[in-house]
């Protein structure tokens, strides 16, 4: 829980039950009940925000189940850095949004508390400047303080100018001994420290108020219980003192003088105090509700993700990019900080990750680098010995982009880092952020293929386990801006992410456009002669404008059809695999022209797209009236490949060289793996 919904709790916790005193109890006769409903409202305020009890619910749209697609990687020369310079300037760092409101809140706890502890000296210096007459286990001081008679604790400071054994001066003892006896000194010191803490609440200001008024309520019924009323009411108002007044002591004549007055001579209906304290229970229900229930998935859903031969808790690194004097990027104001995006976000996931079976661990949980280094660089090693020590299954950084310049960004959208090192773990790593990328992509834009460095990033090259790096949205665009600073929408990403990773856990993958290395070439050996040394799509590091536009509209093309393909229903009956080749242009409008059928490879091609549509084979083949034959199931699968092309693609107008791309599409069957025992 972040501080500022910690506080924004305890106002309104506090707001309600005081909305509902000053509404039904304010100036009630039962004054011993009002005391403990404030004393109560107060320790409430405070304690029940940190009341944590889950609500177990069923998800109306759990995980899907649908099959993810590894998708292609593109290859740059920017992304997160391994480790960033100093940044902004130090008076940058520290002169942001959030230390302004941390150094305002701290300069009013040091003001009231010095006040506080200013009074207490008070006290302590005049119990030694006058002496004291021991009544009982009191101790009685006679002073000339303004102010005077009041009382602390177990003190009494009288006023050496009022008779002590005079009618008045014994209706004032009894008031004060009542004080006394009650420990109402031990009210107002609470009050006086909760409230320096919470001085922005005007709520627990008031509170303190009413809590006095009660004291003095309380204390005059005690001294008018053995004397006449109206003369102990005229003495209140006849001896009145304009005087300062200590806030943590109880004096006599204090403010309230007229409410002090209307609770000695008013009588009040019982029956209507009776059902005014009994409303009570239903707001303290409400507020119990409203403040420490919340949402969870129920177990049953949870375990559902996980349904399968594998039910163990997958341990995921989640680590919140940057902390301490590393900002990370920065808003084009200045106002809003990479490093606390990236801790909220992660913290989100953090907070939902048991729904998903998914045990999370936080390199870092406040304004910290990770393992309280000072350096960014030992900042990075500590991220990944965090990992190794976890013995994770997967890590995952959160980050925010930037362009990096002063003016609003055109450039939107998230995007997903993997390694550049051809190996195992980058291949898991693939399959991990296609798995992320799908649930994403339902929810914002993003950047439909992975991403991989020219030069590695650290995290990511050195985590023993697979790895992402997630930039959400660009910190120097408006829009992106605006949606990942929302509370509501950073738990939706968080959503998003976790059911990626129980994707990625649970499901194979489906089609897979190969990640591309710089100079790869097919082997000879398996493939037709006419294609050998026919180059697959490949990004080089630093593409020109036209080569990057063209293989972005590339991308675009194969995930349309990704997204509007099926797996033909005859060929399933028929339990046939077989392959589709075929072109098509791309003006300088962004439209598609010339969509060609091949009855293989055309021999112009130089580059080829290797599409792949792939379906769950039946256990068993129903029996065929009449099978199709080969001619028949190439018709059908070209007719599938025509009509996911029907529906245009979202294409961009930017100037594109008009060309024709080639397309390989290989339909194939996968068998159903028997769970091991």
């Amino acid at each position: 829980m972040t501080v500022l919904l910690y506080l924004g709790k305890v106002m309104l916790c506090s707001g309600m039950l005081l909305g509902y005193y000053c509404l039904f109890l304010r100036n009630r006769r039962f004054h011993h009940y009002n005391r403990f409903y404030l004393q109560a409202t107060l320790l409430l305020s405070v304690i029940l925000p940190f009341i944590k009890i889950p609500v177990l619910y069923k998800p109306q749209s759990p995980v899907s189940h649908a099959v993810y697609q590894t998708l292609e990687v593109l290859t740059v020369n920017k992304g997160e850095e391994d480790a960033l310079g100093a940044g902004a300037t130090t008076l940058t760092r520290l002169f942001t949004v959030e230390n302004t409101l941390y150094g305002l809140y701290g300069i009013g706890v040091i003001v009231l508390l010095w006040l506080l502890v200013r009074s207490l000296l008070y006290i302590k210096r005049i119990s030694k400047k006058y002496p004291y007459e021991p009544i009982g286990d009191l101790k009685f001081f006679r002073t000339r303080e303004p102010g005077a008679p009041f009382s602390f604790f177990r003190s009494i400071f009288w006023s050496a100018d009022l008779p002590f054994n005079s009618r008045d001066g014994q209706q004032i003892f009894r008031h004060e001994l009542f004080h006394v006896q009650q420990k109402h000194s031990s009210d107002i010191i609470l009050t006086e420290i909760v409230t320096a803490f919470f001085w922005y609440n005007p709520f627990f200001h008031l509170l303190k108020k009413e809590l006095k008024a009660i004291h003095e309520f309380l204390a005059d019924q005690y001294a008018i219980s053995d004397s006449d009323r109206y003369a102990y009411a005229e003495l209140l108002v006849l001896q009145t003192l304009k005087a300062q007044y200590l806030p943590i002591t109880n004096y006599f004549f204090q403010n309230h003088i007229k409410r002090r007055i209307a609770m000695i001579t008013n009588n009040q209906s019982n029956k209507m105090s009776y059902r005014s304290r009994l409303m009570a229970l239903p707001v303290l229900a409400l507020v119990f509700c409203s403040i420490a229930l919340y949402a969870q998935r129920s177990t049953k859903s949870a375990t559902a993700f996980n349904a399968g031969p594998d039910q163990k808790t997958l341990t995921v690194v989640i680590d919140p990019g940057h902390g301490g004097a590393d900002n990370g990027a920065v808003s084009t104001d200045g106002k809003v900080l990479e490093k606390n995006l990236a801790l909220q976000i992660s913290q989100k996931i953090q907070k939902l990750a048991s729904s998903y079976n998914v045990n999370v661990v936080m390199t870092r949980t406040d304004d910290n680098l990770p393992g309280s280094k000072t350096d960014i660089k030992e900042g990075l090693k500590a991220r990944t010995e965090i990992a190794e020590k976890a013995q994770a299954d997967m890590f995952i950084a959160i980050h925010v982009s930037s362009t990096g310049g002063e003016n609003v960004s055109p450039d939107n959208g998230f995007e997903v880092f993997i390694s550049n090192k051809e190996n195992e773990r980058t291949n898991k790593s693939r399959q991990l952020g296609s798995a992320i990328v799908q649930q994403l992509s339902t929810l914002y834009t993003i950047n439909p293929a992975l991403k991989q460095r020219t030069t590695n990033i650290w995290v990511l090259e050195q985590t023993p386990c697979p790895a992402l790096l997630i930039e959400c949205g660009f910190i120097d665009n408006t829009k992106d801006l605006a949606y990942i600073s929302n509370s509501s929408n950073q738990e939706a990403v968080a959503k998003k992410i976790l059911e990626g990773i129980v994707n990625y856990k649970n499901k194979p993958a489906a089609g897979i456009i190969k990640a591309p290395v710089e100079n790869r070439k097919q082997s000879t050996n398996a493939m037709p002669a006419s294609m050998a040394n026919r180059e697959m799509v490949t990004m080089a590091p630093q593409p020109s404008r036209m080569e990057a536009t063209g293989d972005s509209v590339l991308i675009k093309i194969a995930l349309h059809y990704r997204r509007n393909a099926r797996y033909p229903k005859k060929a399933l009956a028929n339990n046939m695999e077989g392959v589709v080749y075929f072109s098509l242009g791309v003006d300088k409008n962004g439209e598609i022209s010339d969509f060609r059928l091949y009855d293989e490879m055309p021999p112009e091609a130089h580059r080829i797209t290797n599409l792949t549509t792939v379906s769950l084979a039946a256990e068993t083949i129903p029996a065929i009236d009449k099978p199709l034959t080969k001619e028949e199931m190439k018709k059908v699968l070209e007719e599938e490949v025509k009509k996911a092309f029907e529906k245009k693609p979202n294409l961009t107008n930017r100037e594109i060289m008009p060309s024709q791309m080639y397309f390989q599409v290989n339909f194939r069957l996968q068998k159903r793996q028997a769970p091991t025992v």
